[in-house]
């Protein structure tokens, strides 16, 4: 993604945040992203398709980012691993309000954020309950999903509207989704304050 793209994209996640909806003119994208309109033709097919390479783009980044700080710390136990996934989702709504906003206003009606939100960490939860390490059924997991995607949204809500600081948020949320799988509550808050490890540069 070259220098304007990046700029486009920025742009038009803020409009697609602040308003809700994809109901924006190729004016107001031109305005937002300070470009002429004729650049902003030549890069944007539609606002549609703006709105899935959005989509497409945070996945790529959000997964590559997390997957190479849990890959790079060996973290392996499930509820870790669920834990740090979630920690490090709120982190990056903190440092990047844009991306934030944009899961709060979509991440629970767009199916592709709730991937973003559920896919990787459900594939925790499903080693966590074939090991043993949840208490829950396996015939939850529509309503693990409901409980993973609405804590994590809730969390970066909390931190972009200033009631909590990231690493509170990021906490609390990660320690109610282990002890609702089953993980002792002493055991739950250790975990979710553990050291976060690094995120891989980029």
């Amino acid at each position: 993604m070259n220098a304007t793209e990046k700029r486009i994209s920025a742009a038009a996640m803020r409009l697609f945040a602040e308003r809700g909806s994809l109901d924006l003119t190729m004016s107001d994208l031109a305005n937002e992203a300070q470009v002429a309109r004729g650049t902003l033709y030549r890069n944007v097919q539609s606002v549609e398709h703006l709105f899935q390479k959005i989509l497409e783009d945070l996945a790529v980044e959000i997964h590559a980012k997390n997957k190479g700080a849990l890959d790079g710390a060996n973290v392996q136990d499930p509820p870790a691993r669920l834990a740090t996934g979630i920690r490090l989702l709120v982190r990056q709504a903190h440092d990047n309000p844009s991306m934030g906003r944009f899961f709060v206003r979509f991440g629970l009606t767009d199916e592709s954020l709730r991937g973003i939100l559920t896919g990787p960490p459900m594939r925790d939860v499903h080693t966590g309950i074939s090991t043993g390490r949840y208490t829950v059924p396996q015939s939850m997991e529509l309503s693990i999903a409901s409980l993973l995607s609405g804590a994590t949204v809730s969390a970066m809500w909390m931190v972009l509207e200033g009631h909590q600081g990231w690493r509170e948020a990021g906490s609390s949320a990660a320690e109610l989704v282990l002890r609702a799988l089953g993980i002792a509550a002493d055991e739950a808050s250790s975990i979710a304050a553990a050291d976060l490890p690094a995120q891989p540069e980029g």
